[in-house]
């Protein structure tokens, strides 16, 4: 399967970033150092963009990039022509969204906001798609969803249980998406708080043992390895499960053999942090509520026209 293009750091991805080519040694004239270009303020152009927040060089990069990158929609414009021309183009606020969350959180360069854009877009492809036989995971929304998002989680992860409202609201508020769960324990106690989950989902509880585990992840996370069993056990039995059953799968060797496998399986897919999303099978950065809204439509777009973008 292929790996997945974007690591999970909080509201945007990370950047590919290219290597220049080296100056050969052959070579005996001194290099002519290049001039700077001129920074670009192109703000007028876009004036429902928030570029004016931006730096000086950061707004010349963002510039540099709408009026170097073709528009994805198809059309014979760069970015900065689609705008002036094609205003209506979601695809033209998508790319820009993108550009701009990246140039203004990572600092990026036209070419590295281009790359990540075109990363963006070359996951919609059949060949970075990964497959995930979701009939055994727990998952909120209707089985028939057309938009499937996997979540590799951490019950013990401070950006997993900010993530959990935003993703839950997302399912309640659209009845074509659905949200399944996979763990990808990665903190000091939490394979226990895994496992406990999976017997829980065993056990048709998994809903209200995921969210108490959530709820009470801050009183949890400095205890040791017994106060933390302890207190695994006592969230169970408000979730209504046997308590004596629930520890003997705390300490299941079976069930911690699986769970490494399934984390073995998560890291060759490229994920190597939590929260990390697939949305039908796509990975796709850690976003904002708004561009998590955003990525749906663009699914449900690329299916209604059979795996091509709708002409502008």
């Amino acid at each position: 399967m292929p790996k997945a293009p974007f690591a999970p750091i909080a509201l945007v991805a990370l950047v590919q970033l290219w290597g220049g080519c080296n100056r050969s040694s052959a070579q005996t004239k001194a290099p002519t150092v290049p001039a700077k270009p001129a920074v670009v303020d192109c703000s007028a152009d876009f004036p429902n963009l928030p570029l004016s927040a931006l730096s000086t060089h950061a707004r010349g990069e963002f510039c540099r990039f709408a009026q170097d990158t073709l528009c994805y929609c198809g059309c014979p414009h760069t970015l900065a022509g689609c705008f002036k021309e094609h205003p209506s183009c979601p695809h033209a606020s998508r790319m820009a969204a993108l550009a701009l969350a990246e140039i203004a959180a990572n600092g990026a360069t036209a070419e590295a906001a281009a790359s990540f854009v075109s990363g963006y877009y070359d996951t919609f492809k059949a060949e970075a798609r990964s497959r995930f036989d979701a009939s055994s995971l727990p998952c909120l929304g209707g089985s028939e969803a057309t938009v499937t998002l996997v979540e590799f989680s951490d019950f013990d992860c401070p950006h997993c249980k900010q993530a959990r409202p935003m993703l839950e609201k997302l399912v309640k508020d659209r009845p074509e998406v659905r949200l399944c769960f996979l763990s990808f324990p990665l903190h000091k106690h939490s394979m226990l708080s895994a496992a406990a989950a999976t017997y829980a989902a065993s056990k048709g509880a998994f809903w209200r043992y995921h969210d108490l585990l959530f709820e009470g992840q801050d009183s949890r996370l400095d205890l040791d390895e017994a106060a933390y069993t302890k207190e695994l056990l006592r969230l169970g039995k408000q979730a209504g499960l046997d308590e004596g059953e629930l520890a003997k799968a705390i300490q299941d060797p079976k069930l911690r053999e699986l769970l490494e496998r399934q984390k073995d399986t998560a890291r060759q897919l490229g994920v190597e942090g939590t929260p990390y999303l697939f949305l039908n099978g796509r990975p796709v950065p850690f976003m904002s509520a708004e561009m998590l809204q955003l990525t749906v439509q663009d699914e449900l777009e690329w299916i209604r026209n059979d795996n091509h973008w709708a002409k502008d």
